[in-house]
């Protein structure tokens, strides 16, 4: 009888764990596909970087993916061992988050062939698709013409940039800036930019927003960098708005700025880890547009320096996106 009892007991432990193990016991995310995102910062800057670790975030709140995001690379060596190592353990999808990376993206792909990988660059990385990376960009030109667009609904003319360094994606930005800007507001003019040679002192950008002001701006367009705390500094000092700056640059940011235009990477990132399980990866490029929704005017604030700003300004950004998408509206030519 003791024996029967010990063995009972033994069947009963052994169903206990058969039924956590089902799948009626909730969710399973034993099996979802590994992904590992290595960036070039930190994952909450409130800018590119962050773009990137949101996406792999999101697909894990939805137990899409287990997720692991390696902050703060910033060498060419630290990224070819954090490559080597997702690699060397299994994991189904690694992600070089940034322009610095692609070279060893491209080099550790060679080194395990079995391995999916996915670089990110400019839109020239699209041509260098291979069997196990594909490639991803976004349209620098349609970003700028989105925060043009927006800019020149608020009514406010002079506008000024202000910004870090130009650089080839960000000159082809501003170029598209004018072009949207002019597309909602005709008669808008634009100071001269002004550019501070430095992505992380706000004191620069602080002084060259002061002297757009003096020159009569009346919004200052900017970027989500380190520098951007001293452009909302003499923004709100100014009583003047500014546009493109992140939520998070400033505690003061949501009193003067209107929004930004995100990178939303998750639509890309469903879509290649989709790919990896359908065992279809390799030989495909991404880029994020307005129309496919990898670019979105976010952070919308309503603020006493631009009072024309209409209040359905998030629905007409997405009647934009529909009509970018139908083929009803298109984007000029940047020249």
């Amino acid at each position: 009888m003791r024996i029967r009892a010990i063995l009972a007991s033994l069947l009963a432990a052994v169903a206990m764990v058969a039924t956590a193990c089902s799948p009626d016991s909730g969710a399973d995310t034993s099996s979802a596909p590994k992904v590992a995102i290595i960036l070039g910062g930190l994952a909450n800057d409130g800018g590119f970087n962050q773009y990137g670790a949101d996406a792999v975030h999101n697909l894990e709140k939805d137990d899409k993916v287990t997720a692991q995001v390696r902050e703060s690379v910033h060498t060419d060596a630290d990224a070819q061992a954090a490559l080597r190592q997702y690699a060397a353990d299994g994991y189904d999808l690694i992600i070089g988050w940034g322009l610095d990376f692609a070279n060893s993206v491209f080099s550790a792909a060679e080194e395990f062939p079995q391995s999916h990988f996915l670089a990110t660059g400019s839109a020239d990385i699209l041509a260098k698709t291979t069997a196990n990376v594909e490639t991803w960009t976004y349209a620098s030109d349609q970003q700028g013409y989105l925060l043009g667009w927006v800019a020149g609904k608020a009514g406010l003319s002079p506008t000024a940039v202000v910004d870090g360094q130009l650089a080839p994606f960000n000159e082809v930005t501003y170029k598209a800036f004018s072009v949207g800007l002019k597309t909602t507001n005709p008669g808008a003019t634009e100071l001269k930019p002004v550019f501070t040679g430095s992505w992380e002192d706000p004191a620069l950008a602080n002084q060259a927003t002061k002297a757009q002001i003096a020159a009569g701006a009346k919004l200052i367009v900017t970027g989500a960098e380190g520098y951007t705390s001293g452009v909302i500094a003499a923004a709100k000092e100014a009583g003047v708005a500014t546009i493109g700056a992140s939520a998070t640059s400033s505690s003061d940011a949501a009193e003067v700025n209107i929004g930004s235009v995100a990178l939303d990477f998750t639509p890309t990132l469903t879509e290649a880890v989709g790919r990896v399980e359908a065992g279809t990866f390799g030989n495909h490029g991404y880029t994020s547009t307005i129309a496919n929704h990898g670019l979105v005017f976010t952070g919308y604030h309503r603020v006493a320096a631009a009072p024309g700003l209409p209040a359905d300004l998030e629905a007409q950004t997405r009647q934009l996106a529909a009509d970018l998408a139908s083929g009803k509206v298109t984007i000029p030519p940047i020249s």
